[in-house]
């Protein structure tokens, strides 16, 4: 009993110092989520993008950049191989305001972005059975992964349970 006690420990501190210290960048309004990882603390974030107050891009609803925290903390785009094998999205419009995301790398996962009653953006996603409005998502890559073939360890997903209470699921792919 002991030891599985000890392993849980060991799991819940890695996954706690896996974070340890990473930036938080600055929250927009039209802030949707952002994703960092465990190899550096570069950060992606994706806004929502509009026409007019109220209403989507329906071309381009989402905003996705990057922060260069490991160089001054600039703001870049995404590179061609960054959108279309790791942080580019798969949008499709499903009604006016609603879309269904997907990111490149992870298709599965479905993402919907959508405005609340006073018109400010969201994204909400089911992750383990729980429908929950998402703030972050950190990835954690295998040791040893590099280049174009980055294997996962897990993903934890961040954000509001339907009652307001901030909660963190995993999932391993």
């Amino acid at each position: 009993m002991k030891s599985y006690i000890y392993c849980f420990i060991l799991v819940l501190s890695s996954i706690v110092n896996a974070q340890k210290n990473y930036p938080i960048p600055p929250k927009s309004n039209n802030q949707l989520f952002y994703i960092q990882h465990n190899e550096n603390k570069n950060t992606y974030v994706y806004d929502a993008v509009f026409l007019n107050k109220g209403i989507l891009d329906n071309e381009n609803p989402v905003d996705i950049y990057r922060i260069l925290y490991a160089e001054n903390g600039e703001k870049k785009p995404l590179t061609a191989i960054q959108k279309k094998l790791a942080y580019g999205l798969i949008i499709k419009n499903i009604k006016k305001n609603e879309f269904q995301l997907s990111l490149v790398s992870y298709p599965e996962q479905k993402l919907i972005l959508k405005l609340d009653s006073h018109q400010n953006p969201f994204v909400e996603t089911i992750i383990n059975h729980k429908t929950i409005k998402l703030s972050r998502v950190f990835l954690k890559q295998k040791k040893g992964a590099s280049g174009l073939s980055v294997k996962l360890e897990y993903i934890l997903f961040y954000g509001l349970d339907s009652k307001g209470n901030m909660v963190e699921e995993k999932i391993i792919p």
